[in-house]
């Protein structure tokens, strides 16, 4: 097995977006299951921990260890089948997204709950749940996980099929490797939106949920099945303006309501806020005078679909005073490849100007109920205005999620954008919503777990963590705090 030490080899293992610094002795590169043990059984004679590493394009500084050592999943990284009659692909976890994606489309299949990070790891993925611009459509990665290969730090790699092991109630008692599994989930009811803060939890859950979205807390995934779909006919994508802030919020509502009477189904449905433009206007010079921007992405199942279909967006464009000569709708690969990138530049431009002023990710990842989005939304501009510090606001606006980014410039606004960011998500806890929709909690949101989950409830939590992982040594610091482990019986 390939073992390096030493900072020169560990520098690229150190950081994720959130621009989280972190520190380890070592870093294992396993080629397969049994040096993924291997790393385990050393880390353990070293008794030191071991954080997972996956593509470093996570936001929470989950792959990001402070201390120990770091097993990173690059060399598992092949693709094991694809089913063309099922469409479904059994894969490492260690591929991108981005190759997984290249080789299923050899076959016009396509995994279109594919997160937004293209360079993301699929069991990465898989770890937090992770989404994209596509939620709106169709959900997170979850929904598309039929099959689990996981490592545990006991010795022990259990496949885990979806609908075979079933809780009863919030009970699991099954078999797998010779070993019987008994175990409780905790109680606490999840809210009813997009969320990923903390082990999901439900009566007569399946299995393959508590792992998914477990942020490489209870063990590693080392391969998954994924069901696929087929290529769509065509899709056009689109960027469209608008003179002021409500036309744009108006005009949402009423995609949201067509969508809800299955009159339109669009896959994507993103929003950006007048800052989020201006700071875009420094990459892309046509955006007009504007208040507020929408990016939508449209399927279609044949031509006389897309004919329709382009003519009733424009409809609603017009009807909600969207600037559609100013705006672009993209029907070609080139074309929508320009508007994709657009929405994607904004995250990295704000990362750019965090890593500039050597600062830490402050943003909201909250998403609320549809019908408390408005209250949702005029808390937003009520704190922006309290608060004088810069930020933008953007993201998943179909599903009611939108990505509130201070952008503070020194370490003193810094402090007090933690602050705000606490009141908002207070207060989307207290409208029916989640702190987390599809980041999860990893290293520097433990603060706003404790707003949602009472102290029982996370305690509930690290007893099913312990269960996975007895010495607590894998993927530590992340979601739980490594003193509220220690008080419970690990010593460290």
């Amino acid at each position: 097995m390939i073992v390096h030490d030493g900072l020169e080899n560990l520098l690229n293992y150190l950081e994720d977006t959130s621009n989280v610094k972190g520190n380890a002795s070592l870093v294992y590169l396993p080629q397969d299951n049994r040096e993924v043990l291997e790393s385990f059984k050393d880390c353990f004679n070293k008794k030191i921990s071991f954080t997972l590493s996956s593509g470093h394009t996570g936001t929470t500084g989950g792959c990001v260890p402070l201390e120990g050592a770091i097993i990173s999943l690059e060399n598992l990284n092949k693709i094991i089948n694809i089913d063309q009659k099922e469409q479904i692909v059994h894969s490492q976890s260690g591929i991108t997204l981005e190759d997984l994606e290249k080789e299923v489309n050899k076959f016009n299949l396509t995994l279109r709950a594919s997160p937004t990070e293209s360079l993301a790891f699929v069991g990465g993925a898989i770890a937090t749940s992770a989404s994209g611009v596509r939620g709106f459509g169709y959900g997170s990665i979850r929904k598309y996980v039929i099959g689990l290969e996981v490592a545990l730090t006991t010795g022990e790699i259990i496949n885990i099929k979806r609908d075979e092991i079933i809780a009863k109630g919030r009970c699991f008692d099954f078999e797998q490797e010779g070993r019987n599994f008994k175990f409780s989930i905790p109680s606490y009811q999840l809210p009813n939106v997009k969320s990923q803060a903390g082990y999901y939890a439900k009566d007569n859950m399946d299995l393959i949920d508590l792992f998914i979205g477990s942020e490489g807390t209870l063990g590693v995934i080392v391969s998954c099945e994924l069901k696929l779909q087929k290529i769509p006919f065509n899709i056009f994508d689109g960027l469209i303006f608008f003179p002021q802030e409500i036309d744009a919020l108006n005009f949402v509502e009423e995609v949201k309501e067509l969508k809800r009477k299955g009159e339109i189904k669009p896959a994507s449905l993103e929003f950006f806020d007048k800052n989020s433009l201006e700071l875009l206007k420094n990459e892309y010079s046509f955006i007009p005078d504007s208040e507020a921007g929408v990016y939508f992405e449209q399927e279609v199942e044949d031509e006389t679909s897309f004919e329709l279909l382009l003519l009733r967006w424009q409809e609603l464009i017009e009807g909600n005073k969207g600037l559609l000569d100013e705006s672009i709708i993209a029907d070609t690969p080139e074309q929508r490849k320009r508007v994709f990138d657009f929405r994607h530049k904004l995250p990295q431009m704000i990362n750019e100007f965090l890593r500039n002023n050597n600062q830490v990710k402050v943003a909201s990842d909250i998403a609320v109920p549809d019908d408390k989005f408005n209250q949702m939304y005029d808390f937003y501009k009520k704190i922006a205005k309290e608060a004088r510090i810069r930020y933008v606001n953007f993201g998943h606006i179909g599903e009611s999620h939108l990505h509130f980014n201070f952008l503070p410039s020194n370490d003193q606004e810094n402090r007090e954008a933690k602050e705000y960011l606490k009141k908002l998500c207070q207060r989307g806890v207290s409208l029916g919503g989640t702190v987390s929709a599809e980041h999860g909690i990893g290293k520097i949101k433990k603060p706003y777990l404790k707003i949602m989950y009472n102290e029982t409830e996370i305690k509930e939590m690290t007893t099913v963590k312990k269960y996975f992982d007895p010495l607590c040594l894998l993927g530590l610091d992340n979601i739980f705090d490594k003193e509220m482990l220690a008080s419970s019986g690990r010593n460290y």
